[in-house]
């Protein structure tokens, strides 16, 4: 019994210290990173990328990376930054998020033409540490975009400085938290200064800057920086870059919020719908325009778009699809045409005062504004007019088709009865005077199923 109790007792023994050997190499090991806990291996730094209009989708992205950087401990969240602006709503909740962030964040405004404007601004002076190209800019952040038009011009002078003061005030608590030139912020808002990355590190907007984001983030290592109520060093040097993809939600709303996009979505939804008027049945059109449409009135939930403008061309597709049932000489279709043509080149809310964007590139191209509506009124205008010829045309089917055909007598024909041949079919027929046998009959009229025809002369 006690070499067995000894035999129990080795194996136990043995056991545990293999646990306790598995439990020392976990304690020292950082299970979401794999890195050891004594910071052996290089740091890792996620890296986001914010290109292109500012939106919710934008907001949604970066908490996730924000997040992911969190929970699974890395060192650095790099933001490469290229953007014309955005909702000030999406920035404010951006600017929250980066605010509050426990893991330090490096911004950097590149490549080289890149820049940050208006709310873009707002995300970049939020970072811990702000870098720029040397060919890159910032600021430009008043509140009036799209057109250049100050709010008041449209939405009138107390609009124009609750939202003028209260952008200040949202700039200003940014600039202070990352001690960063809080005078130079409220300028960029009331006065829409830009400057170049020289002028933003003389005027201390950013640390300094850096060809490219590599260069930010050496730059960026052993800075001391408060970061989730503490004193920590940044660590960057050398540092493996992790890229955070977007998700496909996050990818549409991206894509949704080019203006260019949403324009050409509603004209090809319209142009969709329009072929159906023309050709009930053939589904396929439809159905793409409903899509394009659903799309576009998605979009129109994260771009400013004027209602008047969706309006202009729905109203111009209504009237090129009236030209093919209506005699209007071409009036509704012209009409139709130009509705389309200002309905597009309106079609971004300028009054807008909850949209921070550069003027200068979130704007319809040209070659949308002009040629698409173009093109787009000629195919609907060439269908009205093939629409219309065909309802001038004679009728091929049906009782009023068979007046005027020609037919051949089966059997003589009179004033009581007879039989004739016309269009492949035997009908039933009578005419005021005798037809013989054989000879060419026209058709006269037609009562019920009974023609009556008259002699025709013989083609021979």
């Amino acid at each position: 019994m006690a070499p067995l109790v000894r035999n129990v007792r080795r194996t136990l023994a043995a056991v545990a210290l293999a646990l306790a050997a598995a439990g020392a190499l976990g304690a020292g090991t950082d299970a979401p990173t794999g890195r050891l806990a004594d910071g052996a291996g290089p740091p890792r730094v996620l890296s986001v990328e914010v290109k292109g209009p500012i939106t919710g989708g934008t907001a949604e992205y970066l908490a996730s990376a924000l997040r992911r950087a969190r929970d699974e401990r890395y060192d650095a969240v790099a933001i490469t930054i290229d953007t014309p602006g955005g909702a000030l709503d999406a920035t404010r909740e951006i600017v929250q998020l980066m605010l509050a962030s426990e893991v330090p964040i490096v911004a950097w405004v590149g490549p080289a033409g890149a820049h940050a404007a208006s709310a873009g601004a707002f995300v970049t002076m939020a970072a811990h540490v702000a870098a720029m190209h040397p060919a890159s800019n910032i600021g430009a952040a008043h509140p009036v975009t799209l057109g250049g038009k100050d709010v008041a011009d449209e939405a009138g002078k107390d609009m124009a400085k609750k939202v003028e003061n209260d952008t200040v005030a949202l700039v200003r608590s940014i600039a202070s938290e990352r001690g960063r030139n809080a005078d130079w912020a409220e300028k960029a808002v009331r006065e829409s200064v830009s400057v170049t990355g020289e002028e933003a590190v003389r005027l201390k907007v950013v640390d300094f800057l850096a060809p490219d984001l590599r260069a930010a983030l050496e730059r960026a290592d052993g800075r001391q920086l408060q970061s989730g109520g503490a004193w920590r060093p940044v660590k960057t040097k050398d540092a493996a870059l992790v890229a955070h993809e977007p998700t496909v939600r996050q990818r549409l709303l991206s894509f949704l919020a080019d203006p260019n996009v949403v324009a050409l979505l509603m004209l090809l939804g319209t142009l969709g719908i329009g072929i159906e008027f023309y050709h009930p049945g053939i589904i396929f059109p439809g159905a793409v325009g409903a899509l394009c449409l659903l799309l576009a009135f998605l979009a129109m939930r994260v771009i400013p778009v004027n209602a008047g403008a969706v309006v202009l061309i729905v109203a111009g597709v209504g009237l090129l699809v009236a030209e093919g049932y209506v005699a209007a000489h071409g009036v509704a279709g012209v009409g139709g045409a130009i509705c389309i043509m200002l309905g597009t080149a309106f079609f971004i809310d300028r009054a807008s005062p909850d949209y921070q964007f550069d003027p200068a590139t979130f704007t319809v191209s040209p070659w949308i504004v002009w040629p698409t509506p173009i093109v787009l009124a000629g195919v609907l205008g060439f269908m009205a007019w093939k629409v219309a010829a065909i309802r001038n045309a004679p009728q091929q089917l049906g009782a009023a088709a068979l007046v005027g055909a020609a037919g051949v007598a089966l059997e003589e024909v009179g004033p009581s009865s007879g039989t004739v041949f016309v269009h492949g079919e035997y009908w039933q027929a009578r005419s005021a005077e005798p037809i013989p046998k054989g000879a060419r009959v026209r058709v006269a009229g037609v009562d019920g199923l009974t023609l009556t025809v008259v002699a025709a002369p013989d083609p021979r």
